[in-house]
């Protein structure tokens, strides 16, 4: 595939590019082509690759630059400006924002400040759906947060037995964050100008619903986001959890091919030009996704399962399989098809056996004592190991562990086996998910680090703007019911700097979210928005906010407010273990 050469290289390369026997060389030749620099793939466009997990694109027009996306945080997004600044430094007009994914726009205060916004002097576009998708859902607290950072190791080290790359880019880098939102959405298509420069941005729902791909037509060149996600098999089924549709991506991918385009920029990797090699990518990524979701729902009409379609359908075609921009780096087709078999049929795989399975902790029991006891399976599980059947050894220690988490002969040799699995595999999304769960297994996952970094994760611009429905709908989800049993209250919110009202009424075991206060609530609460969002997401105690004068109860009693706020858990102040489980 016709790479352009780069303008210029930094000389770094972010990823752990050294051979090593912990790591496959196709990895390692993939993650070589994440060296830092800057592209150009026509006359005034240019794309900064290699500086975070994303990349940063700056077009130059006739009095001004767009820029489109901004990395993953302030850090990596002012080093990517400042090398994209040697070809020009024409002030910023405009900002679009590809989608909401946080390696996209949380940089954005590295390039612009609010009052360049404000006052008119810059544009931000986006689609209609990115404030929906940079919100999420506050109601799954901090496990999304937690599977993300397993995906992305977080609490690896960069080297030959910690992370090597993500498939993506180079890494999810933490760092300082911030938003700034759109101050122009749109739905379906829209044309702009931006320095002379014409734009069409078009909805392209993929990996995102808010996808938007451009198209600069006096130039020919086609910025298609995250559609194709670059030199890798696209994640149709991210294992930190989403669900996405196969068949909406093809057509994304089919609109692309509407147009003639001489170049291809990517939100994530190398760009490519030429217009026959941007057909034909464009084909076979299609051809990728279609083939796995048609050969998955082929066999799923001869009655495979889940996890038959996962052993039987393992690869691409040999037409696919060995494109470049098809290695199984990000997605892979085993995930994939698991995930397909959900989006049709759910959990249930026919087997009525599964239907209301014994506990697992007691099955477990049951199954330990069928191998033999304890010890027996410890032998099982060394045997296998020294035969290198590391999954076997990870399923056999699974019973052992859920029957006793803190057999420590189990936890290391499951560890272990684990930490086997991740350096075998060329998937780095797989490779990181194994060696974090090796950590938490056998103890040595620093948690309050990890807690500390994922804390630092909550975007403090996104938490300031979080619309108070969404809140008190998330803390509808955190009602106890032990607490709860036998209360019947309404409850009043009333914010004096905005003059908006909210409401709760609490039924025992249920508390639904109303659309205002209502008139006779036994209980009304006076505050302000800010405070309210403080309450609603626990980072402020009700016992401090009436202390510090910013909450009065005005209807019912401080005692009926006090036990208000005492129905529902807190949000979880540890995190919770995914591996040993």
């Amino acid at each position: 595939m016709p790479i352009p050469e780069p303008l210029f290289l930094t000389g770094k390369n972010l990823a752990f590019t050294e051979e090593a026997a912990t790591v496959p060389p196709r990895l390692t030749d993939h993650a070589r082509t994440m060296d830092q620099g800057v592209y150009q793939v026509a006359e005034n466009f240019y794309v900064a690759v290699g500086y975070g997990q994303a990349n940063m694109t700056m077009v130059v027009g006739t009095d001004g630059v767009l820029i489109i996306d901004c990395l993953e945080n302030e850090e990596n997004a002012r080093q990517a400006l400042s090398d994209l600044r040697k070809v020009s430094d024409k002030p910023i007009q405009a900002l679009i924002y590809s989608h909401s994914h946080p390696d996209h726009i949380s940089g954005v205060r590295a390039i612009l400040d609010s009052e360049q916004v404000e006052n008119g002097q810059v544009a931000i576009y986006a689609h209609e759906r990115l404030l929906a998708g940079v919100r999420g859902n506050p109601s799954l607290g901090i496990v999304p947060a937690l599977r993300l950072a397993y995906t992305f190791g977080f609490d690896l080290e960069r080297g030959p037995e910690g992370w090597v790359e993500t498939g993506l880019g180079t890494q999810f880098h933490t760092g300082t964050i911030g938003f700034i939102p759109p101050t122009t959405v749109f739905q379906g298509t829209l044309d702009i100008q931006v320095a002379g420069i014409t734009v069409q941005l078009r909805e392209a729902p993929s990996e995102s619903d808010d996808e938007i791909v451009m198209w600069f037509p006096d130039h020919g060149v086609l910025h298609v986001a995250d559609v194709i996600q670059g030199e890798t098999l696209p994640n149709v089924y991210p294992l930190r959890g989403a669900v996405r549709d196969p068949l909406q991506w093809v057509r994304a991918i089919d609109l692309l091919r509407e147009y003639d385009a001489q170049a291809l920029i990517f939100g994530h990797g190398r760009p490519l030009v030429g217009k026959d090699d941007a057909r034909a990518l464009l084909m076979a990524y299609r051809d990728a996704v279609q083939y796995v979701h048609d050969q998955a729902v082929r066999l799923m009409a001869r009655g495979y399962t889940r996890d038959e379609l996962a052993e039987t359908l393992t690869e691409l075609p040999s037409r696919l399989r060995h494109h470049p921009w098809l290695g199984e780096f990000y997605g892979t087709v085993k995930q994939t098809v698991r995930q397909i078999y959900h989006n049709y049929y759910g959990w249930f795989q026919g087997d009525p056996a599964s239907i209301d399975p014994l506990p697992r902790r007691e099955r477990a029991a049951r199954y330990v004592d069928a191998m033999g006891g304890r010890d027996a399976v410890i032998a099982n599980a060394e045997a296998a190991y020294n035969a290198g059947d590391f999954r076997w050894v990870a399923e056999l220690l699974t019973h052992l562990l859920r029957l006793d988490p803190e057999d420590q002969d189990a936890r290391r040799l499951k560890a272990d086996a684990l930490r086997q699995l991740g350096y075998r595999t060329s998937n780095p999304i797989w490779r990181n998910n194994y060696l974090m769960g090796a950590k938490e297994i056998d103890g040595t996952l620093d948690r309050a680090r990890l807690l500390a970094t994922l804390r630092a994760l909550g975007n403090p611009d996104v938490a300031a703007t979080m619309p108070i429905p969404l809140l008190l709908r998330a803390l509808a989800t955190r009602l106890n019911p032990a607490q709860s049993e036998g209360t019947h209250l309404t409850v009043g919110f009333h914010c004096t700097d905005t003059g908006a009202s909210y409401g709760l009424a609490i039924r025992s075991d249920v508390a639904e979210v109303l659309a205002t206060a209502p008139a006779d609530a036994a209980l009304e609460i006076q505050t302000t928005e800010p405070t309210l969002r403080g309450l609603l997401t626990g980072r402020l105690p009700w016992a401090q906010a009436v202390a510090d004068g910013a909450a009065t109860v005005t209807q019912g009693t401080p005692e009926g407010a006090t036990h208000l706020w005492s129905l529902f858990d807190p949000p979880m102040g540890e995190l919770p273990a995914l591996a040993l489980r």
